[in-house]
Parts: structure tokens; sequence; C-alpha cells
């Protein structure tokens, strides 16, 4: 069977998203399919190879098409909407001569312009509402929680046009980590501390606010670290919260290792959105799973789908004081910790992108 995934984003990149999508098209090709990710030419995209750069097998191809990427860069929602559509106009006429069973993507412009499209989506916005009539013409639409599935349905979408199916992680990334010692050693740690670890975007609905407020409120002797960011936005942050450590962004390759510095991994996300409260399902909590090492997240809905007392240390989102208290209280009873870690790490076993990928060509009838 012949796969072609579509997506207006640059090809590689280090956002989120870009890894989630080389991931799955290396999980689509392992299931024996022949896989072409299509994207577009875009300006200010990295020189490496994106398979290096993803940390995934080059057992699919890429195909760069072109759109009109005006001011490469820019945030102007106009000129995204014009870059998206025109790539999708592009890619369209593309398809008409390439023969391809099934059809993939996570843009929901997509609906307009490329109805039998498998739709991936990640967010209910309030573009994406006013495309629903739309999005019924869609072969099948796949949602990361059942929050969103839930809202879908609420929209006017019929239920069994909707799979759920949470995001996931590569266990064999994780079978050989770094040691502690040598992981600290490496990103310039002190060897002492007792380290609270936070890897990825800093962007509000993240929890970064709530992060940074709880730093001066851990004891003497444990530090909050934190593995992301822009260079911009770190020299401002590094001036602003003293309490915090901040190292930067690191390659996606190193999170295995970089995760081992850590004696606790924490995911504060926001609850003040449905975008975090409901829709997410954060490769960061995947690979914490996998890493073996407690993690404090906040008690919202689209983490309980994963998350639980068993496998995690729930608390109270947009709090510091119990983003504080969870930290304390993971370091301060080392075996109940121990064993949380161990229950996320098993259950982690669930959520790999090739159980993922296997469970959505099943849904579409291709497996």
């Amino acid at each position: 069977m012949k796969l072609v995934y579509l997506t207006s984003a640059r090809i590689p990149d280090d956002w989120a998203h870009v890894i989630q999508i080389m991931k799955m098209c290396e999980a689509f090709a392992r299931e024996g399919h022949t896989v072409e990710l299509v994207a577009p030419y875009r300006g200010r995209t990295r020189m490496e190879d994106p398979f290096i750069f993803a940390g995934v097998d080059p057992i699919f191809t890429i195909r760069k098409l072109p759109c009109l990427d005006i001011f490469p860069g820019t945030e102007s929602r106009f000129l995204y909407r014009l870059r998206t559509y025109s790539f999708l106009l592009v890619a369209r006429f593309w398809l008409l001569g390439v023969r391809h069973e099934v059809l993939y993507t996570r843009e929901p412009m997509a609906a307009a312009v490329l109805p039998k499209a498998i739709l991936e989506l990640h967010d209910l916005t309030p573009a994406t509402r006013s495309r629903i009539p739309k999005l019924t013409r869609n072969k099948k639409i796949i949602t990361i929680t059942k929050g969103l599935q839930a809202d879908l349905v609420q929209a006017g979408i019929p239920p069994g046009h909707i799979l759920v199916a949470p995001d996931g992680v590569d266990l064999d990334d994780f079978s050989d980590p770094e040691s502690k010692v040598d992981a600290r050693k490496r990103l310039g740690l002190s060897t002492s501390e007792k380290i609270a670890l936070y890897i990825g975007l800093l962007d509000a609905w993240k929890g970064s606010a709530t992060l940074y407020a709880a730093a001066p409120q851990l004891p003497s002797g444990v530090l909050l670290a934190v593995i992301g960011g822009s260079a911009e936005e770190i020299d401002t942050l590094r001036k602003e919260h003293t309490d915090v450590l901040f190292l930067g962004p690191k390659p996606y390759t190193q999170l295995p290792d970089n995760q081992q510095a850590a004696d606790v991994l924490v995911l504060p996300n926001s609850g003040k959105g449905a975008l975090s409260s409901l829709y997410t399902s954060p490769l960061k909590l995947f690979t914490y799973m996998a890493s073996g090492i407690p993690i404090v997240a906040s008690d919202l809905p689209s983490l309980r789908e994963i998350l639980s007392e068993k496998n995690a240390f729930l608390v109270t989102p947009d709090d510091p004081n119990a983003l504080a208290e969870g930290i304390r209280t993971a370091l301060r009873d080392p075996e109940e910790s121990a064993r949380r870690a161990r229950q996320a790490r098993a259950d982690v076993e669930h959520y790999t992108w090739q159980a993922r990928a296997d469970r959505i060509l099943e849904a579409l009838c291709v497996n």
C-alpha cells in the first residue's frame, strides 16, 4: 500500500509536531507500506539530515513541493493561510498523478482542499469548528484524546467517524540511556543536588509561569532546571527567574540521556484552556514515562487519560504551591517514587508509535 503523508511544516525542525510526524511515517513504513512524506519548500529550513535530526530510520521518502512562503518566520495568520493553502493546492494537483491508497494529514485546512484525506486533529480551534460540515467528508478523523473526541461529537461529527489514538514513544530510544552522573557532567549540572527537570516549550499553556513560581519554594539542595526555549527567551528568563537554571534548547536525539539527569521530571501544564486541559497528548509525557524517573504532573483530564496516582504524582494545575509540594513529596519518599516510576514504564509499553500506527491502519481497514 502507498501512504502519502502531507504536512505544511518545515522538515526538519525541532518542534514536537515535526518529530511526531517523522516518527509516525517511520511507524507506518515499518508496517510494510510505502510511505512518502510530502512537505513544502520553506524558508529558514534547517540544513541537517531530517532522518538523523528526528532519530528515525530512512525507510520512507521525503518530497518537497512549492508554496507561497512570503517573509519566512513571521507569525502573520494571513501569511500562514496563504502558505498552507498554496501548498495544499499544489499537492492536490501533484496527487492526481500519484497512485496512493491512503492520504494522511494533520492540516485542518485540508478538509476544504483534500476531502478524501485521513485527518489527524490535535486541537479544535474556532476555524476548525467552522469546517465541521466539511470534516464529515473526510474518510476518518483521528484525535489524540477522548476530550477532543467528545467535543467533536458535540459539534456534529458522528462518533463512529472518530478514532482516539494518543501520541506515543519509541522505546528503543530509551533502551540504553546515559548514566545520571554522565548526563549531569555533560550538561554541567551538580552531581550532589536533587534536580527537578522540565523539558520542552516555554509557552504559557505549558504551565511555564507556574513552574517558575514553584522554584523559590523548593528546599535547599533541590534545583529546578529547564531544557528548552529559544535563545531570546532564555536571555530574558535568566534575568527574571534566578531560582531556575535554564539550560537552553538541546537536540531531540539527546532527550533520553538528558532525562537521566533528573530526580523528578515535571509536567506543569495549565488548566486554563481546552488545548491543555482536554486536547493535548504531550510527547514529553510518554518520554517521561519511558525514562523510569518519577513524574510530577498537573491533574488535568487530558493527562488523566494516561496518568493516575499509580504512575505519577498529580497536583492541582496553575498552583505553584501544589507543584512545589508535589516535587517535595516525590523526593521525600524514594521508595514510593520508584514504584510509581516503574508503573509508568510498564504502562508506556502500550503507547509506542508502532502500536499507534497499527491501530490507525486497522481502523482504516488497510492492514
